[in-house]
C-alpha cells in the first residue's frame, strides 16, 4: 500500500468483515503493531467512493458525534484504502436491540439513537443508511459509522421536511410490530429540535414510515436474486442459480449442481405429483431439498413463462426474514431453464428441528399458543396472506414456531383482496383444531380481535 509521505507500507489482514465482490472488502488488520480497520476500494470507481466515505466520516466527526478517528489514506494498482481506528469490543445497538423485550428499555435505545440523529440534522448532516447496526457501543459512548452514506448538505440546520424524512428512514428499518414505539419517540426527537408537533403530523409520519418500509423491503427481496454481498447467483442458458454466500461450501456446490443424486439417497419426507422433499446429511449441517415437480406436458406448458414455486418460496421467505416473521431459512433455489422458459425447479433449506403443530401442542403450551398468535397478527399487520395455514405447516422449532410451505403465500396491495383470502386462512388454522375443543378455545380467546376483524365466526 502507498501511504503519503512513507511510500510502500505492508499490513497484515486479520479477519474480513465484510466482502461486496470486485467493489469493496471492509476488515480488521495490522499496521505497525496495532490494530486497524480498513475499508478497500476496488475498481474504476474506487477513488470517488473512497471520496465519499472520508468526507462523510469527517463530516460526522465535524457535528461533535462520535465516530472511529480516520487515521490515514492510502492506494494501490487497483484501488483506494482508508485507515481507521478500531473500536474493541463493540456491541451494536441491533445486537442490544435483539436481546430487549422490554418497550421501556427499546424506547431507551431508541432515544439516543434520535438523539444522535438531532444532532447531526442540527449540523446539517444526514446518514442515508440509518440502521441500528451502524451504531456502535464502545465503553459506554455510541459512535456513528459508515460515511458512506453521509451527506453534508447546505441546510444548517436541516429543515423539518428532510429532517423528518430521514427519521422515517430510520424507523422504516425496525419490523413493523414496533411501530407502536414511534408516537413517544417522535415526541422525543421534536423536542430535541425545538418543534411543535402540528395536528395530523404524527399520523402523517406514520405512513411515511410505512412507505419507505415497502420501498426497502422490495430492495431488499431483489437482492437475494442477484449476486451482492451476501447471495452468490449465477445465470445460464438451461440454468439459474442463487446461494447464500456465507453457506456456500464444496459439497453444497455438488448439491446445487446435482440435487435429483442427493434426493435420491437422502430421507424421503414427501414423494408427491406437485412436489419431491428429502432430508439431506451434509457433513455440517442438515439440508432440506424440495423439488416442484412437472406432473404432465400440459402442466409443463402453463408453467413455462410463470415464477416456478421454488423462485416464489426463496422470494417470499426473504420477504417474512426482512419483516421479522419466523419461517423457514432458504439457503440456495435452482431453476432449470431454457433461456426465459422455466421447467423443475429446487428449493434448499435448512432442516427445523422438532414436530410440528398438530403433534406438539395442547392448551397447557401457553407461549406456543401466543406464539402462533403472534404470528398470525404480524402477518395481519402487513397485509400477507398463506394461502394453506394448515398444523403442519408451523414447526415447533426451539426458538417457537417456524412457517414452511410459503409458495401460495401473498403480500396483498388492495385491501379487500386481503381481507377475502386472510379470511380463508383463519378459517382453515382454526379447522385444525376441531377434535380439541379446548386448544379451539385457547386461539379462540387469543385471536377474538382477529375473527373480529375480518368476520370469522366459529
Amino acid at each position: 500500500i502507498s501511504k503519503p509521505g512513507e511510500g510502500k507500507v505492508e499490513l497484515f489482514f486479520v479477519k474480513v468483515l465484510r466482502l461486496l465482490p470486485r467493489r469493496r472488502v471492509v476488515a480488521l488488520a495490522e499496521y505497525q503493531g496495532q490494530q486497524i480497520l480498513v475499508k478497500i476500494f476496488l475498481g474504476r470507481t474506487a477513488a470517488r467512493y473512497a471520496r465519499r466515505e472520508r468526507t462523510g466520516a469527517l463530516a460526522i466527526a465535524h457535528t461533535g458525534v462520535c465516530t472511529p478517528e480516520l487515521l490515514w489514506e492510502g492506494e494501490f494498482d487497483n484501488g483506494r484504502l482508508l485507515a481507521f481506528h478500531y473500536l474493541s469490543d463493540v456491541v451494536s445497538l441491533e445486537q442490544q436491540w435483539a436481546l430487549s423485550h422490554d418497550p421501556k428499555t427499546q424506547i431507551g435505545i431508541l432515544t439516543r439513537v434520535v438523539e444522535i440523529l438531532a444532532n447531526l440534522h442540527d449540523h446539517g448532516v444526514v446518514q442515508h443508511d440509518i440502521h441500528l447496526d451502524n451504531f456502535l457501543l464502545s465503553e459506554g459512548k455510541i459512535h456513528t459509522i459508515d460515511g458512506g452514506a453521509v451527506e453534508q448538505t447546505g441546510e444548517i440546520p436541516l429543515l423539518e421536511k428532510p429532517s423528518l424524512e430521514n427519521l422515517a428512514l430510520f424507523f422504516a428499518q425496525l419490523y413493523p410490530r414496533f411501530d407502536v414505539l414511534i408516537d413517544d419517540v417522535f415526541n422525543r426527537y421534536m423536542e430535541y429540535r425545538g418543534w411543535q408537533i402540528a395536528e395530523g403530523q404524527l399520523l402523517q409520519f406514520e405512513n411515511e414510515v410505512r412507505r419507505l418500509r415497502e420501498i426497502r423491503k422490495l430492495d431488499y427481496i431483489g437482492k437475494t436474486l442477484r449476486d451482492c454481498t451476501r447471495f452468490l447467483c449465477r445465470k445460464r442458458f438451461t440454468r439459474y442459480e442463487v446461494c447464500e454466500r456465507e453457506a456456500y461450501s464444496t459439497e453444497l456446490a455438488e448439491l446445487i449442481m446435482v440435487p435429483d443424486r442427493f434426493i435420491a439417497a437422502g430421507k424421503l419426507l414427501k414423494d408427491g405429483n406437485s412436489a419431491t422433499v428429502a432430508l439431506v446429511q451434509l457433513s455440517d449441517r442438515s439440508l432440506v431439498v424440495k423439488r416442484y415437480n412437472i406432473k404432465n406436458p400440459w402442466h409443463g406448458l402453463l408453467k413455462v413463462f410463470r415464477k416456478s414455486r421454488a423462485w416464489q418460496s426463496w422470494r417470499n421467505a426473504y420477504q417474512l426474514e426482512f419483516l421479522g416473521i419466523p419461517a423457514l431459512k432458504p439457503v440456495a433455489m435452482i431453476e432449470n431453464r431454457i433461456g426465459p422458459l422455466r421447467s423443475s425447479a429446487y428449493l434448499i433449506s435448512e432442516f427445523i428441528e422438532g414436530p410440528d403443530a398438530s403433534m406438539n401442542l395442547n392448551p397447557d403450551t401457553k407461549g406456543e399458543l401466543e406464539a402462533i398468535a403472534r404470528i398470525l397478527q404480524d402477518l395481519s399487520d402487513v397485509q400477507i396472506s398463506h394461502g394453506d395455514l394448515k398444523a403442519t405447516n408451523f414447526v415447533m422449532a426451539g426458538m417457537g414456531p417456524v412457517m414452511i410451505d410459503l409458495d401460495g403465500m401473498k403480500a396483498h396491495k388492495n385491501r379487500q383482496s386481503f381481507e377475502r383470502a386472510f379470511s380463508r386462512d383463519l378459517h382453515r388454522f382454526m379447522e385444525n383444531w376441531q377434535d380439541n375443543p379446548r386448544l379451539k378455545a385457547s386461539f379462540s380467546g387469543l385471536l377474538g380481535d382477529l375473527f373480529a376483524r375480518y368476520g370469522v365466526s366459529l
